[in-house]
């Protein structure tokens, strides 16, 4: 686990961040190698020149679940109100068996650690290391609640729970698996819970939310090889990074999504990448995002 810290203090508020980057899990964890390393070292440069005070970098073996779990709890304990606070992953994605009833389509969204294995094994492995969209919902309203509404939460999500585990094109690179997390047999049933959905809400004790994903939820996510630092990277970082480096933004949602397809439209790519739209979801449409702390 890597921590910045330190500098002198723009403005009252900090910037506080996770970054969690892994490109290279285990061989016999059944996924494959993709580059979300690349996106960590990107991202961490980015955000110390957005004057981010605090930054969390959990790379390859060092993201486990267990040290991810550390590392949010950590931010959640040292957020102040008025925070802004910036969580990044860029990783593998998988869909899985709904455990709480909370989906329409019967599956949840997971994340997944360096830790976690490919396939469901009865009694061995039950998705215990996956980090699953409704234990991510959770943390973003606890973090949220700490830094309440002058505050803000802002995730970048490159990885995706669709596409497939196995490339069949030299040099073409896809975060995520079409394969179920689930028993033998499993059929995805609409959930009789759908109120304890994680979506988020616009509430006047909590900080605005913005979640912006690769792609969306049927669409596969992309690498871009960059032909100048001649390394592989998400498609989201990289065009995120590009359109922060150009000139320090505030906008809506709708507007940040806007400005990253745009940047990702301009990336050169295989007709196949090209299929690859980001994805948004907020607390309130309305609402400003600033990434710099200090604007």
């Amino acid at each position: 686990m890597l921590v910045w810290g330190g500098g002198n203090n723009v403005s009252a508020r900090i910037g506080r961040a996770l970054i969690v980057a892994i490109g290279k899990y285990p061989v016999d964890s059944g996924w494959e190698k993709i580059h979300g390393d690349n996106d960590g070292v990107l991202m961490a440069e980015l955000l110390r020149k957005q004057h981010y005070n605090q930054i969390i970098l959990l790379k390859n073996e060092k993201a486990t679940k267990e040290n991810i779990d550390k590392a949010l709890l950590q931010l959640c304990n040292d957020a102040l109100s008025g925070d802004y606070l910036f969580l990044h992953f860029s990783c593998h994605g998988q869909q899985m068996m709904d455990l709480n009833g909370d989906e329409e389509d019967g599956l949840d969204e997971a994340l997944i650690p360096y830790d976690a294995l490919f396939w469901y094994l009865p009694g061995v492995y039950e998705g215990e290391k996956h980090l699953c969209d409704d234990e991510l919902g959770s943390w973003i309203d606890k973090l949220r609640r700490k830094v309440g509404k002058t505050g803000q939460v802002f995730v970048l999500l490159d990885a995706c729970h669709s596409g497939t585990a196995n490339r069949y094109t030299p040099d073409l690179y896809i975060r995520g698996t079409n394969m179920i997390f689930a028993p033998d047999g499993y059929c995805p049933k609409c959930g009789a819970n759908l109120e304890r959905s994680m979506k988020l809400r616009s509430l006047d004790n909590l900080a605005p939310a913005l979640v912006l994903s690769a792609c969306k939820p049927e669409e596969s996510n992309y690498e871009y090889y960059s032909r100048k630092s001649r390394c592989y990277y998400g498609k989201l970082t990289y065009s995120f990074v590009q359109v922060v480096t150009r000139k320090s933004l505030a906008l809506t949602a709708g507007g940040w999504c806007k400005m990253v397809e745009k940047a990702m439209r301009q990336l050169r790519s295989s007709s196949f990448s090209r299929l690859q739209y980001p994805y948004m979801e907020c607390s309130d449409e309305e609402n400003v995002f600033v990434l710099s702390v200090a604007n």
